[in-house]
């Protein structure tokens, strides 16, 4: 068995694990660099070396999407201090740094538009109360398919949790649709960026049901 063999079998072993029920209602933490393989180690600098390049290290909100067999991609929100202004940025490889020894040769798509100020707190509103409300969870996990997304704040430093395929129409499920609601609006609009009214109604409703399950954290 080759390397990337053993990388693969590794991979769908810990694929395997999959995503409990519990994460339907909230995310993990992120380890740390002393928490992952060294193979995770490598990969994850890949990625930040393709995918991240030309973003900031301190984004408004990062929501990062690692697929098993589609190309990687991420959405920043970034505040121009100089220009005073927001703006929405969405990176997407053509094909996947996994198992690509040719990283020179990756082409990375790239989008990015103004984006209203009231538009940026409503957002990081929700991913700031979904990342604080992560957790471990002991329970068994299942499925061998997905993706995994990723979910971050700037605040006092870098602050993420992540989960593993949500089910339909669980509180998970909608924030990630909330994202890749995001990255639709970055990818089709040549103007300033707004949620509108009925992305705006998502948010809110979310953000009131993942208060409601966690009502001590907010009195």
């Amino acid at each position: 068995m080759n390397k990337k063999d053993k990388i693969t079998l590794i991979l769908i072993i810990l694929y395997s694990f999959g995503v409990t029920k519990a994460q339907n209602n909230y995310l993990e933490p992120v380890s740390g660099i002393y928490d992952i393989y060294d193979f995770q180690f490598e990969y994850y600098s890949k990625v930040r070396k393709v995918l991240f390049k030309g973003l900031t290290d301190s984004p408004e909100i990062r929501f990062q999407i690692m697929p098993s067999f589609t190309p990687e991609n991420v959405l920043d929100i970034e505040f121009d201090i100089e220009k005073n202004k927001y703006y929405i940025v969405y990176h997407i490889c053509e094909k996947m740094i996994w198992y690509n020894d040719e990283l020179d040769k990756i082409k990375v798509y790239k989008y990015k538009s103004e984006i209203n100020k009231e538009s940026v707190e409503l957002i990081k509103r929700l991913f700031e109360i979904a990342i604080f409300q992560s957790r471990f969870t002991e329970n068994d996990r299942t499925g061998i398919d997905g993706e995994n997304y990723y979910f971050s704040i700037y605040k006092y430093g870098m602050k993420s949790g992540t989960v593993w395929s949500p089910s339909e129409k669980t509180n998970m499920r909608k924030l990630v649709d909330i994202g890749l609601n995001m990255i639709e609006l970055v990818k089709h609009k040549d103007s300033i960026v707004k949620i509108e009214n009925k992305l705006q109604d998502k948010i809110e409703a979310l953000i009131n049901s993942l208060k409601n399950k966690n009502v001590m954290l907010y009195k």
